[in-house]
């Protein structure tokens, strides 16, 4: 499949054109501001000002703003241009949003196939371009050489919320260690200290102890009952008591800890539970 219509070309849809024509893909590009195509369709890029003036895809990639703008377009475009196509949505959707796009395009015989992309638009056709799809197995194999021309393409299975669900869940450990990041940045500037040299061995710490809590709540959570055995390592207690103890030291030098006081407050609210003796992914069960 050589010949894609990408739908938005906004910052993340322009790194996806330039990356599928630097792999010699035929694009074409949909957006309402042809301006914003120039730059392609001096390149060779084709340009329509919807889908039902783009001619001869072989497969429809949307990255645009929103589920709905995303819906929109869809369901404004005719029933006949649509049918058989493949659908590649790559705009962040929730899960039931997703469910939502699936239904439109069953509705007009399409293939659906989600996507979710991890990484940054400087990363999109690079080494470390990293890209989930759910859905249509057939959609991920037909379409694989052009997905691959985004990075490093990952197929999760066909329950077609799985890249949303991965997509949103990671990001939420992502932006919470921003949270963590500015306060402990905050600390160091507080004690005059290099924030250059807390990153660097942040580098090298961090993912030590990262995956052994991966390793811990994916083992522990594997078929969730909300009990759970007790700690060979760690209990929450532990983990409590360490975090009141940075967490005092930041507030002796005025560091303001809404991202630390949070965390401290679940695992509270597990030790209160009777979890205390538990492994800290035992707070799950605060949460549901």
């Amino acid at each position: 499949m050589k010949k894609v219509t990408v739908v938005g070309c906004g910052v993340m849809g322009s790194a996806i054109i330039r990356a599928l024509m630097a792999k010699d893909f035929q694009v074409t590009i949909v957006d309402l501001n042809m301006e914003a195509a120039q730059p392609y369709i001096e390149k060779g890029a084709k340009y329509a000002a919807s889908l039902d003036e783009s001619r001869e895809e072989d497969f429809i990639l949307l990255n645009l703003p929103t589920h709905d703008i995303a819906a929109a377009v869809i369901k404004n475009t005719s029933d006949k241009k649509l049918a058989g196509k493949i659908l590649v949505d790559t705009t962040t959707s929730t899960p039931s949003e997703v469910k939502d796009m699936a239904a439109i395009t069953a509705e007009r015989n399409m293939i659906h196939l989600d996507a979710a992309i991890e990484v940054y638009p400087g990363d999109i056709g690079t080494p470390t371009g990293y890209i989930v799809y759910a859905g249509s197995e057939k959609a991920f194999n037909e379409t694989k050489p052009a997905l691959e021309a985004l990075g490093k393409a990952v197929y999760l299975g066909d329950d077609i919320v799985g890249a949303s669900v991965t997509d949103l869940a990671v990001l939420q450990v992502h932006f919470a260690a921003i949270a963590g990041l500015a306060e402990a940045s905050a600390f160091c500037l507080k004690n005059d200290y290099s924030v250059q040299k807390f990153v660097d061995q942040t580098r090298e710490i961090l993912p030590i102890m990262l995956e052994g809590n991966l390793r811990a709540f994916g083992s522990e959570l594997a078929d969730y009952n909300r009990e759970f055995d007790d700690a060979s390592e760690c209990t929450l207690n532990i983990e409590a008591t360490a975090t009141e103890t940075i967490l005092r030291a930041m507030h002796e030098y005025g560091v303001k800890t809404p991202c630390g006081d949070a965390v401290l407050k679940l695992f509270q609210d597990g030790i209160k539970s009777g979890y205390e003796k538990k492994n800290v992914c035992s707070v799950v069960n605060e949460l549901i």
